[in-house]
Parts: C-alpha cells; sequence; structure tokens
C-alpha cells in the first residue's frame, strides 16, 4: 500500500466512483466498486490505498485512513478543492512525484493553520516546476540577472524582458528577485507571485475556468 489523498471522486454506475487519487506515483485515475459512498473517498483525509495494475482504468482495491481528516472551512477549504484542482487539471497520469505529495500534504496543513496566501502561491510554484515551468523569473532568458531598480515585463512562457520605467503590468527587479527566493512577508510580493503564478498556470489551463476559484470569488461578494 502507499500514502495517497483524494483529489475528487464522482459516482460511476450504480454504487461505485471514479476517484482522482495523488500519490508518490503521480495522479492516478482509478476506479472503486462497491464503496462509492464511503467517507474514506473525501478530500483531505490522509490514506493508504492499494492499486490494481496500470490500465486504461486502475482498480482502487483497497483503502483505509492513517489519520483524521484536515478540516478546513470557509476561505481555507475553497483554496483547497484549488489546489486538488489544479493537480486534476494539470498533472499528467501515473507521473511519479514523491517531492509534491508531500508539499501536497505540508500545504493543507498549512492552509488549516491559516497561512493562505503564502501556501498557495508556494503551492503553485512547485506545480509549475513539476510541470517543468521552473524558470527564474530574477533573471533573462540569456541567463542575465534583473536589475533591482529597472522594470520588467514578463512573459509566461519565454520570462522576463526589460520594460521601460512605469510601463503597464511591469515588475520591479528586486520584486521578482523577491519571488524567486520565495519571500512572501510582504503584501507586493505575495501579490506580484500571484499575477505571475496566474499567468503561468493560465497558460497551462486554456479557457476553461477553474471552478473553485469562481466558487471563492462567490464567498467573496
Amino acid at each position: 500500500m502507499e500514502s495517497a489523498w483524494v483529489l475528487h471522486r464522482r459516482p460511476y454506475r450504480e454504487t461505485s466512483a471514479l476517484v482522482e487519487v495523488l500519490t508518490a506515483q503521480g495522479r492516478q485515475r482509478c476506479v472503486i466498486r462497491g464503496r462509492g459512498r464511503d467517507a474514506l473517498l473525501s478530500p483531505f483525509v490522509p490514506l493508504m490505498v492499494e492499486l490494481g495494475p496500470v490500465r486504461d482504468l486502475r482498480t482502487l482495491k483497497s483503502i483505509e485512513a492513517i489519520g483524521p481528516a484536515i478540516a478546513l472551512d470557509g476561505r481555507q477549504l475553497f483554496c483547497g478543492l484549488y489546489i486538488n484542482e489544479l493537480c486534476v487539471r494539470l498533472l499528467p497520469e501515473q507521473d511519479p512525484n514523491p517531492s509534491l505529495l508531500s508539499d501536497y500534504s505540508q500545504a493543507l496543513v498549512q492552509l488549516k493553520r491559516g497561512h493562505i496566501e503564502s501556501t498557495l502561491r508556494e503551492f503553485e510554484l512547485q506545480l509549475l516546476a513539476a510541470l517543468g515551468f521552473s524558470w527564474s523569473v530574477a533573471h533573462l532568458s540569456d541567463g542575465t540577472p534583473v536589475e533591482a531598480e529597472a522594470h520588467y515585463w514578463v512573459h509566461p512562457e519565454t520570462g522576463p524582458r526589460l520594460a521601460a520605467a512605469g510601463a503597464s503590468d511591469a515588475f520591479l527587479g528586486s520584486t521578482l528577485c523577491q519571488v524567486q527566493a520565495r519571500e512572501f512577508s510582504s503584501p507586493a510580493v505575495l501579490n506580484a507571485a500571484k499575477r505571475l503564478n496566474r499567468a503561468r498556470l493560465q497558460s497551462l489551463l486554456g479557457t476553461k475556468p477553474l471552478q473553485s476559484r469562481q466558487l471563492l470569488k462567490g464567498i467573496r461578494q
């Protein structure tokens, strides 16, 4: 058996469920038969699972909790659903990434403690790195470091390029350096990281909106 978290489930036939789980071996899409309403299939419950052989649709053979559910509510809950949806939408199936499983677990703990914005930015960066988007926002495409007092536009696929001072949507070089170092103590740096991450994620997500983001907007209104 291996450690896992449920990312999403939906009914399958009368008593079964299709389940997306995150394991050290990556995102796994599987079916569990006869236990479609099992409470263990809820998000944010730390699990041990046994999966059947790799096929078009794997079987979730057994499942057991290894601890209490991480109780998220309000904004914390919607943010947890957001990182789940990112994983389902973006992670390729059966692509091993043990460190991302650890990052995900830590993100849930930090959300529970109320560290919302910095936790989301950290996890987005870790997910982007797992997807191959780990280039530095503190360096130009030729490897030259950005200058602290200069302004830069940042393309979601190619990185920073010099902009005129005060240009629309440009970032100060010192802010880009803090984002790269994950120094999220400043609201301005957190906001810059949010803008940068969202642009990079959007280039991967395409035009289909994230349902969790729409729900979060709803509770803010």
